[in-house]
């Protein structure tokens, strides 16, 4: 039997506060949403400060679920509610790329309504302190934010926490390329790697590397002198619960995907390309791996599977290791400081290969259509007014030197 309003011995408790037969007491009352909330406990104190919170949080219209969901957990219903069948795959995909510094730090696992723009915060500037870019963290703070004005329209909060979050300082910094003196260094001892040909490809006309492993025979046109990128391969998981896989996204902006001139070195690099390819599929004709959409790629392993970037990138590391260890020796047998090669990604072959164009005059207005860059990518490396030039410029310029 349940008394309301009063304890077993008939004291009152107050308003929806009562005591039931086994001596655990019951606290309820109606919120926002027209539903019944109840709550149990032993301690009448402690029972009394729940129901007094509930009420506020009901009364400034806060979801009781919001003190429970947690941000990961509210990030999967958001993809699901609003960005799954709404927008493209690709899409999605890359808001999860997006949202991925979050994992690493303790606010995934806050609950909504713990929150604060001090966590956020936090976040922004452990990410500007690790060296991710104004551009990434800037993309981040709105994905979140989006986020919670969903939630805020939900119920499930009633403060955007980003609303009071500042960005760090802008920080416009010079893109790492290679001096023909250190592309020379790497190039001569990457040889030796079989992913050469990637490296040499990227240089040879700047493309993104998941643009380059992207490649398929059908974007070249030796005849026309033409080339299609289209594309971009990615090797990793797109939800949580799956494994890494191979798959293709649209190209980074619509500026992306755009058919340029094959430039003489590209053509000899893809020509070269093509007779390896031919040779590992006589020789592995039986273990040959080709199966859509997989078929007909340019760059593959010897028996015909995509390459990853993390490969190339680990690749990279290697050459430069080797380059550096052969470099100090060389350096003591001519009694002389070492030329050390620094650390870089692959992304930088892509800054090279604008940084030569700048250098032999090749002018915005040709070389941003060619890399397919967007208006504000270019202004890293461009601050002169547009001007008319024939393509033909790039043709005279050699990216690779000694292929």
């Amino acid at each position: 039997m349940i008394i309301m309003g009063k304890d077993l011995k008939g004291r009152e408790l107050g308003n929806g506060i009562s005591q039931r037969a086994d001596g655990n007491y019951m606290a309820r009352f109606v919120d926002c949403y027209k539903k019944r909330q109840t709550f149990y406990g032993r301690d009448l104190k402690k029972l009394r400060r729940k129901l007094e919170k509930a009420k506020y949080e009901s009364q400034q219209g806060i979801n009781s679920l919001g003190g429970s969901i947690i941000l990961l957990e509210w990030f999967e219903e958001f993809l699901q509610l609003y960005k799954v069948d709404k927008v493209k795959d690709t899409t999605v995909y890359r808001i999860r790329q997006t949202f991925s510094p979050c994992k690493k730090n303790r606010i995934s696992m806050m609950k909504l309504q713990d929150i604060r723009a001090i966590h956020v915060q936090q976040l922004v500037n452990e990410m500007d302190e690790n060296g991710f870019s104004y551009g990434t963290i800037r993309t981040l703070k709105y994905l979140l934010s989006e986020m919670f004005k969903k939630a805020i329209g939900n119920g499930y909060i009633v403060i955007n926490p980003c609303d009071a979050v500042v960005m760090p300082r802008k920080v416009t910094y010079e893109p790492r390329f290679l001096t023909e003196q250190e592309q020379e260094m790497f190039l001569e001892v990457a040889k030796e790697y079989s992913h050469y040909d990637i490296f040499c490809a990227a240089l040879s006309f700047g493309g993104r590397i998941g643009e380059v492993l992207g490649l398929k025979w059908g974007d070249i046109d030796f005849q026309r002198k033409k080339m299609h990128i289209q594309r971009t391969l990615h090797y990793s998981r797109v939800n949580d619960d799956e494994p890494c896989h191979f798959f293709f996204t649209s190209p980074k902006t619509e500026t992306s995907d755009r058919e340029i001139p094959l430039l003489p070195e590209t053509e000899a690099i893809l020509k070269r390309v093509h007779k390896k390819q031919l040779r590992n599929r006589m020789l592995y004709a039986s273990q040959w791996k080709e199966e859509a959409p997989f078929d007909d790629m340019v760059f593959t392993t010897q028996k015909g599977m995509p390459i990853r970037y993390g490969d190339v990138n680990r690749t990279i590391k290697s050459v430069i290791v080797k380059a550096n260890l052969q470099e100090e020796e060389l350096a003591k047998i001519e009694g002389r400081e070492p030329f050390i090669l620094k650390p870089f990604s692959p992304h930088c072959f892509r800054h090279t290969f604008v940084t030569r164009c700048k250098k032999n005059g090749v002018p915005y207005e040709t070389i941003q259509p060619y890399v397919g860059h967007s208006e504000k990518e270019m202004t890293a490396y461009y601050n002169h007014e547009k001007q008319e030039i024939d393509v033909s410029t790039l043709n005279k310029i050699s990216f690779l030197g000694v292929v």
